[in-house]
């Protein structure tokens, strides 16, 4: 299953809605007799500090055979794994993951690639922290996973080759290359891999135009087709320094995409576009920690570099569309952090952050050869943000626990070329969290939170769909969209290995970013937005089922679902409806089963694409992922050696793109005047890997 889909999957079918309300209910009837003594085989995790940090040693994953910490990490009991947002700063960016308590001082190698690389062997223990713990930096979350390594001395490399096969005849190989040298308290890894991707949502299929009364007035079978290839080099040193300890880590990478889009339509005749894009980044990050009787000092630098270049071009018979994009941007950070946990029950942290963005777009849209000019297409738009914070966190008892801090940030944006503006911006962002854990089964989250988003620079740049919606025109004059959160969520641990949370959640929206019109004198264009206000409330469950009791050895069931309503109003029409492109319901399912006396392991994996519904000026776009399954056979014949076979899309499900055009601004009672329908169909995937460590 490659990014693409997965950034696609969500709302719940109604196999799979029903099954996760029978899960449910099964684990809640479980939940209310007492715990039972657990499988001997495997030792029981043991709660430390009440019970907001519960341990899980190496010995704990050793019937499943891991390879890497990712693998022991996707087996924790209740814990869903997040890799954190793709924003500009530090503290907005953090993953629900940290490394021997330290979050890694990257934002394009993220956490989940490092802990593919991390072998398993390396790994002491896993503790799963709820609520918070004296030391940890939990960075917002309410639950993180923190894996502890082991010290010692050696070298341990890996070598891994696979390839993806494609029903469309495809054949994508991949290779990864990985070291990791240990001598005492110092580390160096390098490593090296390229990966191919494939978007399923390319597929081709049968591509119809209706009328605004439905009816068929053209029709094609399009022959769509979109990869990736991506190179990523990572090196990193970490030892002692200056009495403290010190990490640094470079990466380096490279990604070319080529999409094509073709369709011979019965009327309209033949119509072709290819997208091609070269993106490159470069990081380097530092990272510095020393202990001073009750203190800690943390020091964070980080130096992003980044280089895009897009084109697009589509012809039909009697026009030639092209569009290009380059696009140069940076971020650079500094971070103070100051943990102090010298009082009784009280613990202190308190810091800065200084973040300094840029980017430089330009743009070029010609028709027929002509040039055309879009809103905000020649830009530079850099950012100055400071943000100081501080955090007390109180634990009364081994019971109940109070975190309480406040963030202010502060910043100045201003852009040159098509758009000259200078503006500044603060927030106070208070927080607080009360954990209360009656027993070591039961816990009780309430949090109370004024959440503001960070603006994504790609925003203030035009984009493309030549084929579809269109030119987007950038909009550098943005504010970041802001929420007062309402929070409760309750967790319930069983069969030590099970765990059961439901969470509530209630916002109160402002400065909503969605999609707004924009008028210059090339024309009306599409574009990001704030809309003013609105509300969401969200209900998620998370289940952790263990089927040992069930009469499935060593095997677990876990299933995470999120429904979403969000109410805001259209700035088109006036009318209330949800957030452009959120998903109203996400929900998985995920089988596991460990058979050590084969030395196999083997699961099945099922989705529910979630639907996206987009409302532009004059259009409303859908897509409708379907139905996701797959499934996978690990054997490992030996320790230090697996072979891996994965089999993605089993159901052939198709993804549905419609787009609803309108004659001009939608109104509350227009009718489209054209329906754009495509039913793109990937096919199945097959995967083989071999995974060889040293």
């Amino acid at each position: 299953m490659d990014q693409t889909t997965h950034a696609r999957l969500g709302a719940p079918s109604r196999t799979a809605t029903r099954s996760l309300l029978i899960v449910g209910v099964a684990a809640a009837a479980m939940a209310a007799t007492p715990a039972l003594a657990q499988d001997a085989s495997t030792p029981a995790p043991q709660s430390a500090q009440g019970a907001s940090v519960t341990p899980y040693p190496a010995a704990f994953f050793a019937a499943q055979r891991p390879s890497t910490a990712m693998d022991m990490v996707y087996r924790l009991p209740g814990f869903s794994f997040d890799d954190g947002a793709n924003v500009r700063g530090f503290a907005g960016a953090a993953a629900n993951v940290v490394i021997n308590g330290r979050r890694p001082t990257s934002k394009t190698d993220d956490v989940g690639s490092i802990l593919s690389r991390l072998p398993a062997d390396q790994v002491e223990r896993i503790d799963v922290i709820r609520g918070g713990a004296p030391g940890i930096d939990m960075q917002g979350k309410a639950v993180i996973a923190n894996v502890v390594l082991k010290s010692g001395s050696g070298f341990t490399g890996v070598v891994a080759v696979a390839s993806t096969f494609s029903e469309d005849g495809r054949i994508m190989p991949d290779y990864r290359l990985e070291g990791t040298w240990r001598a005492g308290d110092t580390r160096l890894e390098a490593g090296l891999n390229g990966t191919h991707f494939a978007d399923d949502t390319a597929g081709s299929g049968p591509h119809l135009i209706r009328d605004g009364s439905g009816a068929i007035t053209d029709r094609s079978q399009m022959q769509n087709r979109s990869g990736t290839w991506q190179q990523t080099g990572t090196a990193a040193w970490e030892g002692p320094v200056a009495g403290g300890r010190l990490r640094v880590n470079a990466m380096a990478q490279d990604q070319a995409v080529i999409s094509t889009f073709a369709d011979d339509f019965v009327h309209a005749g033949k119509q072709y576009e290819k997208d091609t894009q070269d993106k490159v980044n470069g990081e380097l990050g530092l990272h510095w920690d020393r202990t001073l009787g009750a203190t800690t000092v943390e020091l964070i630098g980080l130096q992003h570099l980044n280089h895009t270049g897009f084109a697009s071009l589509f012809r039909t018979p009697a026009e030639t569309d092209f569009f290009g994009l380059r696009t140069t941007g940076g971020e650079s950070i500094g971070r103070l952090v100051l943990h102090c946990s010298g009082f009784d029950k009280l613990t202190l942290e308190g810091g800065g952050e200084f973040a300094y963005n840029w980017v430089n777009t330009h743009t070029l849209f010609t028709v027929n050869g002509a040039a055309t000019a879009i809103p905000a297409g020649n830009v530079r738009v850099d950012e100055k943000r400071g943000e100081v914070f501080t955090t007390a966190t109180w634990r009364p008892s081994a019971q109940l626990m109070v975190e309480a801090g406040v963030r202010v940030e502060d910043s100045v944006i201003g852009s040159t070329g098509d758009v000259v503006l200078s503006k500044s911006l603060m927030f106070a962002k208070p927080r607080v969290l009360v954990t209360w854990s009656p027993d070591p089964v039961d816990q009780l989250r309430l949090r109370v939170e004024r959440e503001v988003g960070q603006l994504d620079f790609g925003s203030f740049a035009a984009s493309s769909s030549l084929n579809g919606a269109g030119i987007h025109a950038g909009n550098p004059n943005l504010s970041p969209n802001q929420d007062w959160a309402l929070e409760a969520a309750y967790e319930r641990r069983f069969w030590d290995k099970g765990s059961i949370t439901l969470t509530a959640r209630h916002m109160i929206l402002k400065d909503v970013i969605d999609r707004v019109p924009i008028v210059s004198s090339s024309g009306v264009f599409d574009a990001p937005g704030n809309i003013g206000g609105g509300t969401e409330n969200d209900l998620a469950a998370n289940l952790s089922l263990p089927l040992d009791r069930l009469g499935v050895p060593r095997a677990t069931l876990t299933g995470v679902a999120t429904w979403r309503f969000s109410r805001v109003t259209d700035p088109t029409t006036g009318v209330v409806r949800e957030i452009s492109g959120q998903h109203q319901a996400d929900a998985e399912l995920h089988f596991v089963q460990d058979l050590p006396e084969l030395k196999t392991s083997w699961g099945v994996d099922a989705f529910r694409g979630a639907t996206e519904h987009y409302y532009r000026f004059g259009e409303v776009d859908t897509w409708d992922p379907g139905n996701w399954i797959g499934g996978f056979v690990e054997y490992k014949p030996r320790r230090d050696l697996s072979v891996r076979w994965e089999f993605n899309n089993l159901g052939r499900r198709p993804v549905d793109f419609t787009r609803q055009v309108y004659p001009g601004l939608r109104t509350p009672t227009a009718t489209p005047s054209l329906i754009d329908q495509q039913e793109r169909n990937f096919g199945a995937q097959i995967r083989f890997r071999v995974r060889k460590t040293f």
